[in-house]
């Protein structure tokens, strides 16, 4: 009698682990935060190195040599590399940028080709294997590493790998024309540009009042962005957005101020350089990629990044964005 009891007990806690992937051999989706230029880019090396299969990195610009190495390296033990980078001649990147790394690359067995160059391929990742990928608000760009503010996050979510995988496929496929919708499975947390305004706008009308959403971004021009922060600071969030000074978004800075925005800036000569676009919102939900407030980045360029509610990333990005916000200068006092 006892042993069928503990049989049916055993049996019961082997369908509940099995439902909830514990002790099954299901392990629970990892995510590692870097924080720049804290951590440095070793990580981010570390994860092309470790490649069995596969590389594939889409690169808006592209010059450091350790990541280079790291590539060519992992070409040379038979893993297949892949790497598009950015040929818009308008933008930041683009072939001034990028010939040296591309030059280095495809005489090294690297499979590299140029973006379509209509739009700007401002997209920053790195997919390993097929089944992880690195998603980041960082170029690898080393000139650029000592000040500039930045997050990659690590995640083997197997939707988030897949669907960037389908649409890199997608994207390498077709250099001769515009960014198709970007692939987003069901589980993953991706947000693709073209299209990620509503996303990034849904996310910001998430938040609850009295509460405060952190945001960091280096360009601004969306309205509709810009309103969707005023429509939540009306509702009773505080709304907290550091960027550095640039006199493009003077206009912008002004909308968001006047509607009840805290905006606070970094001049161009601080030791800190904010580059990365993030959102947190609720203490409970981040956004993180490669698309700035503009409109030609949320509805025209190339870009991702994640929605996710990860406990660490959220921590940690969230805390990083207040103690940023609390270094930098409220718009219109003196610097």
């Amino acid at each position: 009698m006892r042993s069928s009891r503990a049989a049916a007990v055993l049996a019961a806690v082997l369908l509940v682990a099995f439902l909830c992937g514990c002790g099954t051999g299901k392990s629970k989706t990892s995510y590692t935060l870097i924080i720049e230029p804290q951590t440095g880019y070793q990580p981010i090396y570390d994860f092309i190195s470790v490649a069995g299969k596969t590389v594939d990195m889409t690169m808006y610009q592209l010059s450091d040599p350790k990541a280079q190495d790291a590539l060519r390296t992992a070409a040379k033990r038979g893993v297949r590399v892949r790497v598009l980078l950015d040929s818009d001649p308008e933008g930041g990147g683009g072939k001034t940028v990028n010939q040296a790394a591309y030059n280095d690359l495809k005489a090294n067995g690297v499979d590299v080709r140029w973006a379509w160059s209509g739009t700007l391929w401002h997209q920053k990742s790195v997919i390993r294997d097929g089944d992880a990928a690195a998603v980041m608000t960082c170029n690898l760009y080393a000139p650029y590493y000592p000040i500039v503010r930045d997050y990659a996050v690590i995640t083997d979510n197997s939707a988030t790998a897949s669907g960037m995988e389908a649409t890199f496929n997608n994207d390498w496929n077709k250099t001769k024309s515009p960014p198709t919708k970007g692939v987003v499975p069901k589980g993953s947390e991706l947000i693709w540009s073209p299209g990620a305004q509503p996303g990034l706008i849904n996310l910001i009308n998430s938040a609850r009042p009295g509460t405060t959403l952190y945001a960091e971004d280096e360009q601004l021009d969306s309205q509709p962005i810009e309103q969707a922060f005023i429509a939540a600071a009306k509702r009773g969030v505080t709304v907290d957005l550091t960027m550095t000074y640039s006199s493009s978004y003077v206009e912008g800075f002004k909308t968001l101020a006047a509607g009840g925005v805290h905006v606070s800036l970094y001049q161009p000569n601080a030791p800190i350089y904010i580059h990365a676009k993030a959102i947190s919102v609720n203490n409970d939900t981040v956004y993180v990629g490669s698309s700035n407030f503009t409109t030609a980045m949320t509805d025209l360029n190339r870009n991702v990044g994640i929605i996710t509610t990860d406990p660490e990333v959220v921590r940690g990005i969230t805390s990083t964005m207040a103690s940023d916000f609390a270094g930098a200068t409220p718009y219109g006092a003196s610097p």
